[in-house]
């Protein structure tokens, strides 16, 4: 009886040219060169491509709107710079080289805390509007939508930056800020953040206002603080004509703003918490806006804020933390450590935050300058790219030299058939491809 024997597995023949001519090898190192060449000529902005992810986002005229939002903030950057003019204020070169007027004293009577001052300078940037639109599409807000912000007076530019894109969104704010200031921002006792945003107000650039205003610093009540300091805050709060926020601690000024925040929407649903500072009231200070990090900070959740049932932030966010997920930064586990403030309230609800902190990352990440020593014009800077197609182009490009490069050093059997038919190896025998195993 003849035995079967298993036949071992037939291996892949396939074809390898003996050497690489190089004619070959001239012929790929043109190749990636032109690859390259014509990626870096090309276009970052293609107007169709860019009104397509317009649409893909509901908001088709994307980039008009982050336009409009950006002039309007320059106007408001004008206006505050006029008003200090004739106030006198002393804008010293070394802090504003581009004389925006945005840039406050190093120290005063209200400053708070000390600031850095390249990140003042940085966010003296009107296309940080479009940054902030940017930031809301990114949370899932579209036009129409309910926000909630809570700002302070250290950073007003960041401020103006919001309120612009909030309104340009025709979204409607619900706005809870504070007086005090850290060194560089609202900090001149005549001209602090309730008198820029009632300026601006009057004026007619920005259409929202605060419901009401805190005194700021420590404790959001400015504790530590002297009494004339405390006196100073409290006229700049009365000069805006707006209600003053008095708390008596910090449990005390979360549960305040968040029934602000609760009343002012009565059964609506919030789309997105924006933070712009470190108020203790509203991050829970440094150690807050260490933990959350900047940008959309997304709770950690498969709900989007729209299926919530509106919020409800005294009842559905009692505990101090949360647990999120955030793009790019930093760990969401650190997130869930913050102190409890209103972000993380807003978080524990099922409400992304959005956290207008660290400037300067957040311009080298939308392609604004740092620190600028010039006035910047609206319309500058990679933000305005909604589809740079440049990077799936260039991945494509890679690919396509890698296969050309295999099909060189491995080509496919059924080509060297051909080739060999054509006589496009020549008659040397020892340049015709052999069969490999």
């Amino acid at each position: 009886m003849i035995e079967k024997h298993k036949l071992p597995n037939m291996k892949k023949l396939y074809y390898r040219p003996q050497k690489i001519s190089s004619a070959s090898l001239l012929f790929l190192a043109a190749l990636s060169i032109t690859v390259v060449i014509a990626l870096r000529n090309m276009p970052s902005r293609w107007t169709k491509l860019e009104s397509l992810a317009g649409k893909a986002m509901q908001v088709p005229d994307l980039e008009d709107r982050m336009l409009t939002a950006s002039e309007r903030a320059e106007d408001a950057f004008d206006a505050i710079h006029c008003q200090r003019v004739v106030l006198g204020h002393a804008m010293l070169d070394i802090h504003d080289p581009a004389d925006t007027g945005m840039v406050g004293p190093s120290m005063s009577m209200v400053t708070s805390l000390p600031g850095h001052l390249e990140a003042k300078l940085t966010s003296v940037n009107p296309n940080f509007a479009a940054v902030a639109m940017r930031l809301l599409i990114d949370a899932g807000v579209r036009p129409g939508d309910r926000i909630a912000i809570g700002c302070t007076g250290s950073f007003p530019a960041l401020n103006i930056a919001v309120y612009c894109a909030a309104e340009a969104m025709d979204l409607r704010p619900v706005i809870i800020s504070s007086a005090a200031s850290s060194q560089f921002g609202a900090n001149s006792p005549d001209m602090m953040w309730p008198d820029m945003e009632k300026l601006l107000y009057e004026q007619g650039i920005i259409n929202h206002r605060s419901e009401m205003v805190s005194r700021g610093g420590f404790e959001d009540r400015a504790a530590g603080m002297s009494d004339d300091t405390r006196k100073i805050l409290e006229a700049s709060i009365e000069r805006s004509g707006l209600p003053l926020m008095d708390s008596e601690s910090d449990d005390d000024a979360i549960e305040r703003r968040m029934m602000v925040y609760s009343q002012a929407v009565e059964d609506e649903m919030f789309a997105a918490y924006i933070n712009v500072g470190g108020g203790d009231a509203s991050v829970g200070g440094t150690e807050g806006n260490d933990a959350l990090g900047e940008g959309v900070i997304h709770p950690m959740s498969s709900f989007h804020p729209r299926n919530l049932l509106g919020l409800n932030p005294i009842a559905a966010a009692t505990s101090s933390t949360t647990a999120a997920t955030k793009s790019g930064a930093s760990d969401p586990a650190d997130a869930g450590k913050a102190n409890d403030c209103v972000a993380t309230r807003f978080l524990a609800s099922g409400v992304p935050v959005i956290n207008m902190i660290n400037a300067v990352k957040l311009a080298n990440q939308y392609g604004l300058p740092v620190a600028s020593t010039e006035i910047i014009r609206p319309g500058e800077g990679g933000v305005y790219v909604i589809a740079d197609m440049r990077r799936p182009l260039a991945v494509a490009g890679i690919v396509f030299i890698m296969l050309s490069t295999l099909l060189v050093v491995r080509p496919p059997a059924r080509l060297v058939d051909a080739g060999k038919k054509r006589g496009w190896f020549g008659d040397d025998a020892k340049s015709q491809p052999q069969l490999m195993v």
